[in-house]
């Protein structure tokens, strides 16, 4: 039958562990032999898995690829941002930096100084901070997860600016951190560098991640030693 996006967005909001067809049936309106018609489409698309008889389980990457494929097949950003919550975007991202060795921490409050006034400085909030012990360096991944459908390149110049004034606070405020590298994860498919900064899809973090240390002479690295000195 082919994946309906309208269809597609009913189911997502559900996407959260095991559930039964009955149950998601229930809860989206969605006839029982449409649910599983859509939902062998998804799984032989990636999206969930079959266990036993009636029932599927979904991940929070499942929800997130899901949500992209809706936007393939042009679903809109208030349509997006109603099936989509920023916590399930910042949960993926936290999920997936602990998979891959990393200890994290969300929504950390640094005190960063912002303008040219001294001694004048805002509380700002970093999404995501992952922290990991890599040649004999304490690094921190700080994370900024933008869930926007779309974002033009001078507002993703501004976010990864601001991105890097919260790497600077927080390397100052934690002596126990050698580097800091700001990043931003958003949900569409482009990746892209911008003063330093990385701009991944969420659905290629993991592939950043494996590659971070072979690329991080082209990033924007804040060291201590250089703030230090």
């Amino acid at each position: 039958m082919g994946i309906s996006r309208l269809l597609l967005l009913r189911i997502i909001p559900y996407m959260d562990g095991l559930i039964s067809m009955d149950e998601l049936s229930s809860q989206t309106g969605i006839s029982i032999s449409v649910c599983n018609a859509m939902l062998n489409e998804l799984v032989s698309n990636g999206i969930g898995s079959m266990e036993g008889e009636g029932y599927v389980r979904f991940t929070h990457m499942d929800k997130i690829n899901a949500v992209v494929l809706a936007m393939r097949l042009n679903a809109s950003m208030d349509e997006v941002a109603r099936v989509l919550h920023w916590k399930d975007f910042e949960m993926l991202a936290a999920e997936i930096l602990e998979a891959n060795g990393y200890s994290t921490a969300r929504n950390v409050r640094v005190r960063a100084r912002l303008g040219l006034v001294r001694g004048s400085r805002t509380m700002m909030e970093v999404d995501v901070v992952g922290l990991k012990y890599v040649d004999y360096r304490n690094t921190a991944l700080l994370i900024d997860c933008k869930h926007w459908h779309y974002i033009s390149t001078s507002e993703l110049a501004r976010v990864c600016e601001k991105q890097v004034i919260r790497a600077r606070a927080f390397i100052a405020e934690r002596m126990d951190v050698d580097d800091a590298i700001p990043a931003v994860v958003v949900l569409n498919d482009t990746p892209s560098l911008i003063d330093g900064v990385p701009i991944v899809p969420i659905t290629r973090f993991r592939e950043f991640l494996n590659e971070l240390y072979s690329i991080i002479d082209d990033l924007n690295v804040v060291r201590r030693l250089e703030l230090e000195g």
